[in-house]
């Protein structure tokens, strides 16, 4: 499975947009890893490596989105906000799940079905309306 730029609706700021493009790269490259263990020719420790990597950056895109939106006085501040702090809960607990057993399964449910469902309904959503209201103001 891969998923692509196109499979998500391009916001109206070119910065968040760009990030957007770097997380699809680090899903695919995860994608990737998940394939190789359910074929059993990588080690469990190259997964590891790309979930932190995309767990790291999406805290990182998450807390710049915020201050974003802090800075130009985004009226739905709190509900975004909030649909970040759920998603970094559920992505948290599916990595620690990861490390502590090991099973493939579920980390690739979560990355193959709930992640580009989230990313699609979010990007298409609250990121598009932010992005537009930031982009008119900076």
């Amino acid at each position: 499975m891969r998923i692509s730029a196109d499979d998500f609706t391009e916001v109206p700021y070119p910065p968040m947009h760009a990030i957007h493009l770097e997380e699809v790269a680090l899903i695919n490259s995860i994608y990737a890893r998940i394939e190789a263990m359910e074929h059993g020719t990588t080690e469990p420790m190259l997964l590891t490596q790309r979930l932190d990597e995309l767990f790291k950056h999406t805290t990182e895109h998450f807390a710049g989105e915020e201050q974003l939106m802090a800075d130009c006085h985004f009226p739905a501040y709190a509900m975004h906000k909030g649909a970040h702090d759920l998603f970094l809960r559920e992505f948290g607990q599916v990595v620690a799940a990861w490390k502590s057993n090991q099973q493939v399964g579920p980390v690739g449910q979560f990355m193959r079905q709930h992640l580009p469902a989230w990313l699609k309904q979010h990007i298409g959503t609250m990121d598009f309306v932010t992005a537009g209201f930031v982009a008119a103001r900076l």
